[in-house]
């Protein structure tokens, strides 16, 4: 559990010892990335039927392996994310009541994740900022694509493969050397692996805000369209919510009005993302690191990534794609 048991007992800070845990979460989303990016035509009715019924398949026989909650907690990648999402949630639940409470404050209890729930988040955040880039004039350029003349997913599933792959590479790296860095001016070192893996939950924030500035757009049109699926889901002639007649409106994400207020949204959502994320790792270092300054001095690398990465937010929302 991420909470502590019991009031007043002190935040866990040492990591969970099963460090393979999370492992099959890093599978089953790396997967889902690379079906969604990569693959040639991911949106095939019948490769889509085939891939959610295996998709449900494993996770099922896992469940009835290892337990519906041992599963979900660690195993089944969706799952996982949104228990992790939920944390930065502004209600909280006590016995039948409900409270309201600042964003990300149940981040003030959390214990530290293994070396594979830090990479699970790391891998949740690089594939929707690859998602980004590989559409980017930049990336078309470098693997010898002319943006103009896009010959189609299946000519660059290679390069897109590594691409990939090395983008949650490089962030991992980049995050886990920032850590270690820090720790070192910190003065007092607690050690990489307890330090990442609460720091990392400094990464929920940015991962929930990129999230919600990459696919805006594709929700606002896709959503109407679930709502007609939603009043007849089998193509049956069903209008079971009164809206299977739904007009869906594409224009909404058209023109220079639309594309005003969507851009501010968007920027808007991954600043604010990362201002929560430096509040949060700071709170979270004070919990490693008893003397202020040593907890100061050990945030300064990763803000500097922090503010790094919401320079290349902020780029891939505002440069030319092709693709």
């Amino acid at each position: 559990a991420d909470r502590p048991e019991g009031g007043g007992t002190k935040p866990a800070t040492k990591a969970d010892d099963n460090n393979w845990s999370y492992l099959p979460a890093i599978i089953q989303f790396a997967a889902f990335a690379w079906f969604e990016l990569v693959y040639p035509a991911p949106d095939d009715p019948y490769r889509l039927a085939w891939v959610v019924g295996l998709y449900w398949l494993i996770n099922f026989v896992a469940m009835l392996l290892v337990g519906y909650d041992r599963w979900t907690q660690t195993g089944e990648c969706f799952s996982v994310f949104f228990r992790i999402i939920s944390k930065l949630g502004i209600v909280s639940r006590q016995g039948a009541a409900l409270f309201l409470n600042w964003p990300a404050a149940k981040l003030r209890d959390v214990a530290p994740l293994p070396m594979t729930g830090v990479v699970f988040l790391l891998t949740a955040l690089a594939s929707v900022s690859f998602d980004g880039l590989m559409r980017t004039f930049w990336w078309l350029d470098k693997i010898g694509v002319n943006p103009l003349e896009f010959p189609g997913r299946s000519a660059v599933i290679v390069p897109n493969t590594f691409g990939l792959a090395g983008a949650i590479i490089l962030l991992a790296v980049a995050f886990l050397a920032c850590v270690w860095i820090g720790e070192k001016l910190s003065g007092e070192p607690v050690g990489v692996r307890p330090a990442a893996g609460l720091l990392v939950w400094s990464i929920a924030p940015i991962a929930l805000a990129y999230h919600f500035a990459h696919y805006l757009t594709s929700q606002l049109v896709n959503g109407q369209y679930a709502l007609v699926a939603l009043s007849d889901p089998f193509s049956r002639g069903w209008n079971l919510f009164g809206t299977a007649h739904l007009h869906v409106e594409a224009g909404i994400v058209m023109g220079s009005r639309a594309a005003w207020v969507l851009w501010n949204l968007q920027a808007g959502a991954i600043v604010l993302g990362h201002v929560l994320a430096v509040i949060v790792a700071h709170a979270l270092a004070n919990r490693l690191h008893e003397n202020p300054k040593a907890a100061m001095r050990s945030q300064i690398p990763l803000t500097i990534l922090m503010i790094g990465y919401t320079v290349l937010g902020l780029w891939l929302l505002s440069t030319p794609t092709g693709a």
